[in-house]
């Protein structure tokens, strides 16, 4: 760790989610303005008018969704806040009073927020960890993007350190695990069962264009099958990959959830066991689109039982691994590169 920092402070960061369904303009709007997720060929002065018009269109549609969802929003926010406390908690368990703040991408509390927390509150350093194990210029890349712009905009010059990725932490991977075998032991019925991995989708141009969110989600599996493969009887599963949330006229990285549930069904597999591999936290693509919508899917085809292993949210192994991850960023251990100062 630098001299200079000896007590950084944490930014959890997220995509952000509306509240309630009257939230749901006002965050497309926020996220159709990030020429991140899309770039409209008007350039940056037309980008807001793009961005209205898709939050016009959409927000209706998308209302419905949320009103589906126990309390009538998503618990996106909430369960990163249980994330912030318990991460605190664990650090101060290493012997570690490092604060930590919590940044949402497209809803309130933004990057500016979490630096002025950690400003009030003693921080002499910032580690930035965005909660997407897979690197994505729209997902993780905006997120830091954004975080660097309010660490560059504020008044003080504490040193700032950020994590890219982290697909490959066998933390994450043992806590997935253990959640898919505690998932298994309880599906019942005969037939046979199958995993499906699934991750959130990205338009094919950037992976044309070098983004490497594929090869790290193909990556996480890959690890995942190894630590399964270890288990008694478990070599022998069969696990598929697809992506969800795919939407708009634009190619998008597939197979598609019903497509891999059509491949599974004539494979003869009856029985499904969801695993996301890009999801830390419960929100929308996890409570609505897999357990209402892909489950519904999945009964019309046939199958017989169609459960999803439990999400991380604040489950104190994947705790201990975000607290592995912090303390590897402030103390170089991880990264090649040091503090970045003004």
């Amino acid at each position: 760790m630098s001299a200079s920092v000896t007590r950084p402070g944490v930014v959890l960061m997220n995509l952000g989610a509306p509240a309630s369904a009257a939230e749901v303009r006002a965050f497309l709007f926020r996220l159709f303005q990030d020429r991140e997720i899309f770039a409209f060929p008007g350039g940056r002065l037309l980008q807001p008018l793009f961005a209205g018009l898709v939050a016009l269109l959409r927000s209706p549609r998308v209302e419905v969704r949320y009103r589906s969802l126990p309390g009538g929003g998503s618990p996106l926010l909430p369960i990163t806040r249980k994330q912030a406390v318990a991460l605190e908690r664990e650090l101060a368990l290493r012997g570690l009073g490092w604060p930590v703040e919590v940044a949402m991408r497209y809803s309130r509390p933004f990057a500016e927020d979490a630096l002025e927390g950690l400003k009030a509150r003693g921080a002499d350093g910032v580690v930035g960890l965005p909660l997407y194990p897979q690197f994505s210029r729209a997902t993780g890349g905006s997120s830091l993007n954004a975080l660097q712009a309010a660490w560059k905009k504020s008044a003080d010059r504490r040193p700032l350190r950020t994590v890219r990725s982290w697909h490959l932490e066998r933390g994450l991977h043992q806590a997935i695990v253990r959640r898919v075998l505690a998932a298994l032991e309880k599906l019942e019925g005969g037939g046979q069962t199958g995993l499906l991995f699934v991750a959130h989708s990205v338009p094919v141009r950037f992976v044309e264009q070098g983004d490497p969110y594929v090869q790290h989600v193909e990556e996480t599996v890959l690890a995942l099958r190894r630590e399964l493969d270890a288990a008694p009887g478990m070599a022998e599963l069969p696990g598929v990959l697809a992506y969800q949330s795919q939407v708009g006229p634009v190619r998008w990285v597939g197979p598609t959830v019903p497509a891999a549930l059509r491949q599974m069904h004539q494979e003869g597999i009856r029985r499904v066991l969801v695993v996301p591999v890009s999801f830390v936290s419960d929100h929308l693509e996890t409570l609505y689109e897999i357990d209402l919508y892909y489950r519904k899917a999945a009964f019309e085809l046939g199958m017989e039982r169609f459960e999803r292993v439990e999400s991380l949210n604040a489950g104190r192994d994947f705790i201990e691994t975000l607290g592995d991850l912090v303390v590897g960023a402030a103390r170089s251990a991880h990264q090649g590169e040091g503090w970045v100062t003004g």
